[in-house]
């Protein structure tokens, strides 16, 4: 499993939906392994520590911070999302952030390495 998606699972977790993240299945029937639209849940303990990861980022790189919390916690698209008549309907995080699409990655890259690092390492390494 890619450290990428690891963060997509934090964010659904770090995300709070209002009691919507429970199936409207029986309690009796065993869920599927994969559940259409919906993100394998990651444990709580691994959560916590990517959190505590975060609040380190937050207090180091908060534009670092920012770019992450917008792209895994929130879900924004990284484009503007358009209309059949081209209407901008939803700003994209390039707009948002006026940051170009290289520079974009290049920081996502920097903020997965570095979580990866703090987590591993146990210690703050953050990456600039």
């Amino acid at each position: 499993m890619s450290f990428k998606y690891v963060c997509i699972q934090w964010g659904y977790w770090a995300t709070p939906r209002l009691g919507t993240e429970y199936p409207s299945l029986s309690i009796n029937l065993p869920l599927p392994e994969k559940v259409i639209g919906r993100v394998k849940p990651i444990s709580d303990d691994l959560a916590m520590e990517i959190d505590r990861c975060v609040c380190v980022m937050k207090k180091v790189t908060p534009e670092l911070y920012d770019l992450f919390m917008a792209t895994y916690a929130y879900r924004l698209p990284v484009y503007d999302l358009r209309n059949k008549y081209k209407v901008v309907t939803q700003r994209g995080i390039l707009m948002r952030f006026g940051v170009s699409k290289a520079h974009y990655f290049n920081l996502m890259r920097v903020a997965e390495t570095s979580l990866k690092l703090m987590l591993s390492q146990n210690q703050c390494i953050m990456l600039a």
